[in-house]
């Protein structure tokens, strides 16, 4: 087997059908001739030729062009760290690829710049972390603004029937002749901001098997592009949710292009990243300066606003944020760092033992609504009733010896399975992180009368009906006292401000479903003058016994 009159080498970084193509100009062969000598001395297969082609292949071409086979092995997409292996002798042996994402199977990003100055396609150009040229500092360019199509998409030709020359080449479905000749190297593209370069940088270190310094220590090229890669991944499903902007300036970006993927099951950026190059470029340098931070703690520091935006409601935060990307090493222990904040409410509450409520008997069964509205409405999204029990609830967490959620509602008189179960409906159901929660908390906290004694209160209210002496004298009384049941219950709800389910007034069978509709009925009757009459004469004969 004869070399090649005309021998060239690949250029740094040029990826192999690039490389075939220079080659095949070089020897003046059309792309298609050069193609057939390989193939039929090689007796190999050309599938996969950009992507790991079949060693004979790669043998078969440094022979004709009198390389070095290992030297020409770096020019194929697998070559590179972080994108995985890839068997040339299998058919489908591309979709294990494609499974783990974030690489392109079919066509290619460019830089119109590069190509100007020496037409060489580059190998990482196939790679989505790649969004920018830092020798021209501008966004590469993913589809030809003639055919509109990615750059060398031919599906059934591995090689493009231009060869070296700079026009796009991709067929036009009119015939094998048919090509697209607009002129790559005319196409505009975005200038590059000086972070997205810096980052771009660092990706492009890690490209060529140097070490990356990641949280402060020195990381494997491979393993830095992971967290790169999984990190950033996890910022555009949480960009997702985040309807308003307030997370990052390319937010409504993103949201732009997920809805124009229709997908019931929502975006897949773990599969396919966002196309856009400079919406890439910016999600990229956010995950890049999470990890570029000196230190695991400043870098949580920096990504705990983003977490804010996991959907309320959630059980497991950490679980949610697991099943949309790849917990690395290095992600788990950001996220948990990051998650501190967002912990278990019990633990935080645990730790104000002493707080301003020292005494449960000054706490209510059930927050005043106007004060819940003024307080911490807005850090639950739940039922008033059950965020204001839930309220009172944490209110008894910080009491000295309470230690949990039954321990709590049993010091409220309220059962130990009401306050666990309510516990745990709300915990879930913060929208703030746990230290604005806890202040809010204690700012409520510091502005209730610790004179009111609502165990005595409730006290009163059983008394009075089980002495069916209050009121005294109100109109409009029934024999089957339905109506003082109910003004039993108003009393039990407003004065002592204490939970509808325990009123004594429901009797053993607990409050049913009737009965609640009868008194919220009764409750819309009574007029403002009314329910300051009942409240003097409640606290005359509370006073009175």
């Amino acid at each position: 087997m004869s070399v090649l009159p005309v021998r060239i080498t690949p250029r740094p970084g040029q990826a192999l059908d690039s490389y075939l193509e220079h080659l095949a100009s070089a020897n003046q062969l059309t792309t298609a001739q050069l193609m057939a000598l390989v193939s039929t001395v090689s007796g190999a297969p050309t599938r996969y030729l950009a992507l790991a082609p079949d060693p004979a292949l790669l043998a078969t071409v440094a022979h004709l062009a009198h390389l070095n086979p290992v030297d020409l092995a770096r020019t194929v997409l697998t070559s590179l760290p972080g994108v995985g292996d890839l068997d040339p002798g299998t058919r489908y042996g591309h979709r294990d690829l494609a499974a783990k994402g974030w690489v392109q199977l079919h066509g290619t990003q460019a830089c119109p710049a590069c190509l100007a100055d020496h037409g060489a396609w580059s190998t990482t150009w196939r790679l989505p972390v790649m969004t920018t040229c830092t020798t021209h500092r501008r966004h590469l360019a993913v589809t030809c603004p003639g055919c509109r199509r990615p750059f060398r998409d031919g599906r059934s030709t591995q090689l493009r029937p231009v060869g070296a020359d700079t026009t796009c080449g991709n067929p036009l479905g009119a015939g094998p002749r048919q090509q697209c000749t607009r002129d790559l190297t005319t196409i505009p593209t975005a200038v590059a901001s000086p972070a997205q370069l810096h980052r771009q940088a660092r990706t492009d270190t890690a490209l060529t098997g140097r070490p990356v310094t990641v949280l402060g220590q020195q990381s494997e090229p491979a393993a830095y592009l992971a967290d790169l890669r999984h990190l950033t991944v996890l910022l555009l499903h949480l960009a997702t949710q985040d309807t308003t902007g307030h997370l990052a300036d390319w937010t409504p970006s993103l949201q732009t292009e997920t809805a124009a993927r229709t997908s019931r099951r929502g975006p897949r950026w773990g599969i396919r990243p966002p196309t856009d190059p400079g919406l890439r470029a910016q999600a990229l340098t956010t995950a890049d300066q999470i990890l570029n931070r000196p230190d695991r703690e400043s870098g949580a520091d920096q990504l705990s606003p983003w977490l804010a935006a996991i959907p309320t409601g959630t059980d497991s935060r950490l679980g949610w944020l697991a099943d949309r990307t790849v917990m690395t090493p290095t992600l788990t222990g950001l996220l948990t760092a990051a998650l501190a904040p967002y912990r278990r409410i019990s633990h935080s509450l645990t730790a104000q033992t002493g707080g301003p409520m020292t005494n449960p008997r000054y706490i209510p069964q059930v927050l005043p609504l106007a004060t819940y509205q003024e307080h911490l409405a807005a850090d639950l999204t739940v039922t008033p009733l059950l965020g204001r029990t839930y309220i009172t609830l944490c209110l008894a967490r910080t009491t000295p010896g309470v230690t949990t959620w039954a321990h709590a509602a049993q010091t409220l008189h309220l059962t130990g399975e009401m306050g666990t179960r309510t516990a745990r409906t709300c915990s879930a159901r913060l929208t703030v992180d746990n230290p604005t929660f806890i202040d809010h908390l204690l700012q409520l906290g510091a502005t209730l009368d610790t004179d009111v004694d609502y165990r005595t209160l409730e006290d009163h209210v059983r008394q009075c009906w089980a002495n069916r002496d209050w009121p005294s004298d109100w109109p409009g009384a029934d024999a089957t006292g339905t109506k003082q049941a109910n003004l039993i219950t108003w009393a039990w709800t407003h004065l002592a401000h204490a939970h509808p389910d325990t009123s004594p007034a429901w009797g053993r069978q607990g409050r049913t479903r009737p009965g609640w509709q009868a008194y919220t009925r009764f409750e819309k009757t009574l007029t403002r003058q009314q329910q300051q009459t009942l409240t003097e004469e409640f606290a005359k004969a509370a006073a009175a016994r």
